[in-house]
């Protein structure tokens, strides 16, 4: 526990020296994610998702809807491991929440987010109550139209990071004119340059990770296990995305990743063993389609 830590802390420093929102506003977007590693193996995560602004009251209130699938597969490749790892190779993630976004007097403002979640190997047909997780956050936000700044603070919980409790969210965010802007902060940092109306170019550190519950028993050193597999890691890198057809958008990411952790743990937390990743290379490729329903944009990134 005292070394992830201790990871985390310096993940925390890295990520500030970085400079991204996701922008409010309805999309349908799908993605592939690849890390490969060669003491490891290969992992990809699909995934096709949604955010959809459901309603604004007065300019003042939006809820919106927002929901993902994710299908992640690991390509073992280290011999070494003392179990079968076909049990735990493919997992399936689905969740569907709410946004509830709020400005108030004065530059102020918060957004509560709650997101159901499944996750899970699948490994038996029926589901386990343990394939359940419960994610969220709670934002609070002061915008400077005048400075085209805002400050960002909160607290988030996401099962799909690898940790085990709640992280801090904290950023400032700058609009510099109408080509650059940037973001410091954590968990997520950006700079990034428009320099043309369909063309963007942006540099990011963000945390990321994965995980799902194993809901049959794994045999580990002769001895059988139910827990959760768990990844973390820091991504660092620069994004391209291009704008056609009026409402399409193609990314195309390439960084590395640092700080890797992959590791099973019992239901307690406890280690039950680690794969010891190395660092590597990440790649990221998506299509977005922007809905014509919009929100009200705080974000001086988005301006």
């Amino acid at each position: 526990m005292k070394k992830k830590m201790r990871k985390l802390v310096v993940i925390l420093i890295l990520s500030t020296v970085g400079v991204g929102f996701s922008q409010e506003t309805g999309s349908v977007y799908i993605t592939s994610e690849f890390l490969p590693n060669s003491e490891v193996g290969t992992i990809k995560k699909n995934k096709v998702g949604f955010d959809i602004p459901l309603k604004t009251v007065f300019g003042k209130e939006t809820i919106s809807l927002f929901g993902e699938y994710q299908n992640l597969n690991i390509g073992y490749v280290d011999k070494d491991v003392p179990f079968e790892t076909h049990q735990i190779d493919n997992f399936q993630t689905v969740s569907l929440g709410l946004l509830y976004d709020r400005v108030l007097e004065n530059g102020w403002g918060f957004s509560l987010k709650l997101a159901p979640q499944i996750s899970s190997n699948f490994d038996i047909n029926a589901f386990d109550s343990r394939d359940i997780f419960i994610n969220g956050s709670l934002l609070f936000d002061k915008l400077n139209t005048e400075n085209q700044s805002m400050w960002s603070f909160g607290v988030s919980y996401d099962f799909q990071n690898g940790l085990d409790f709640p992280i801090p969210v904290i950023a400032y965010t700058k609009r510099l004119d109408e080509k650059w802007a940037y973001k410091i902060g954590f968990p997520d940092a950006r700079l990034k340059w428009s320099f043309h109306k369909n063309h963007r170019i942006e540099a990011f550190t963000t945390l990321d990770g994965f995980a799902g519950n194993m809901n049959d028993d794994v045999e580990i050193y002769k001895t059988d296990y139910r827990g959760n597999l768990k990844s973390t890691y820091m991504l660092g890198g620069v994004g391209y995305t291009i704008s056609f057809l009026k409402d399409f958008e193609f990314n195309a990411k390439a960084g590395y990743s640092a700080f890797n952790s992959m590791e099973v743990q019992d239901y307690d937390t406890n280690e039950v063993y680690n794969f010891s990743m190395e660092n590597g290379a990440y790649y990221n490729f998506g299509v977005t389609y922007k809905l014509k329903v919009k929100s009200k944009v705080k974000s001086p990134y988005y301006n």
